[in-house]
């Protein structure tokens, strides 16, 4: 879908500059989980999240469209502790499952204006799909059910098959740990159809993931840091185990 790079500027706290995206999900407990980092801004100083969904209830796409708009009409983004004004975010991305909510895309993508400067990025059947590819890469087999379940039905079922596959299941706090592993697995299976939707096992979240990682690494490398701080965590919890 459409993207242009937002009016960006060098933003600072008085130490550190920083950047900022805006983050509108259709899901809202493991898409902001995955986020956590850049939310709550304890570790990573370099990148902020402004994270906007429905809080349990998530977002269709025609509703995510909606916020969008009026954002762009409001010149900002209003959260409950925070209000960001729209020239300073560098990105927007919109967060969308295809789930049964694929013809609402196709509309969206056929009447973007080239001109919006947001980025749709979509998963299918969802965004655990993401997280799967965060820890395993046999999609074919391990989430083969998939193909014959109803569409409306496969974010359940795949996320069913999360907790079954890896120990613990699709944990997004820990995927974020492991976005490199799930970008490439995520750009090996990735396929779209004529109306440029993800087919099933597809995810565009590879995109997002990389810009993401990009971002943080230009202030001194700092999402290779902090991963390698969290590795010399674990492997001095295991010793004390």
């Amino acid at each position: 879908m459409p993207v242009r790079a937002l009016k960006g500027y060098e933003k600072t706290d008085g130490t550190l500059s920083y950047s900022i995206v805006c983050v509108i999900s259709g899901g809202e407990r493991k898409e902001k989980d995955f986020l956590r980092e850049l939310i709550r801004q304890k570790e990573l100083r370099s990148l902020r999240v402004a994270f906007v969904s429905k809080e349990g209830q998530g977002l269709q796409p025609y509703q995510m469209e909606a916020i969008w708009a009026a954002i762009r009409q409001s010149g900002e983004v209003a959260l409950a502790n925070q209000h960001y004004q729209l020239d300073e975010m560098d990105k927007v991305f919109l967060l969308s499952d295809v789930d049964e909510f694929y013809d609402q895309l196709v509309k969206i993508s056929n009447e973007s204006d080239n001109q919006e400067a947001a980025q749709w990025i979509v998963s299918n059947p969802c965004f655990e799909i993401w997280l799967y590819y965060c820890f395993k890469n046999d999609p074919e087999t391990d989430l083969e059910s998939l193909k014959s379940s109803d569409a409306a039905k496969r974010s359940q079922e795949m996320k069913h098959l999360g907790n079954t596959l890896v120990p613990g299941g699709l944990n997004p706090l820990r995927a974020f740990e492991q976005m490199a592993e799930g970008i490439a697995h995520s750009r090996e299976h990735y396929a779209e159809d004529e109306q440029r939707i993800p087919l099933l096992y597809a995810t565009q979240m590879h995109e997002m993931a990389q810009y993401l990682i990009n971002t943080m690494n230009r202030t001194a490398n700092e999402y290779n840091e902090f991963i390698q701080r969290k590795q010399a965590w674990r492997e001095k919890m295991k010793r004390k185990d």
